[in-house]
């Protein structure tokens, strides 16, 4: 995931930890989640840190469990092409 975030612009982390929230938020199956990702999610979010790198990556991840192809899409439109690919690539 490192070399996946070094494809995500600094500018759009707030647009794109905006639209991965929805994402995640907005799950049927949020137990789909790990314990341990939740746990990460609301430690950022609750030191408001949910638009910074580990909090985009942390939100990327989720999204992907939980609605990958939604969370790809929500890329393309952003412009990181090159992160959906590299995400649909990975195992």
């Amino acid at each position: 995931m490192e070399e996946v975030m070094k494809e995500v612009p600094v500018s759009l982390y707030g647009e794109l930890s905006s639209r991965l929230s929805s994402i995640v938020l907005s799950a049927n199956d949020k137990d789909a989640l790990p314990v341990d990702l939740v746990k990460t999610i609301i430690f950022l979010w609750r030191q408001d840190q949910l638009q910074s790198k580990a909090g985009v990556e942390a939100l990327l991840k989720a999204a992907e469990i939980v609605s990958p192809e939604e969370t790809y899409r929500v890329l393309s439109e952003l412009g990181l092409k090159k992160v959906e690919m590299a995400l649909r690539k990975a195992p």
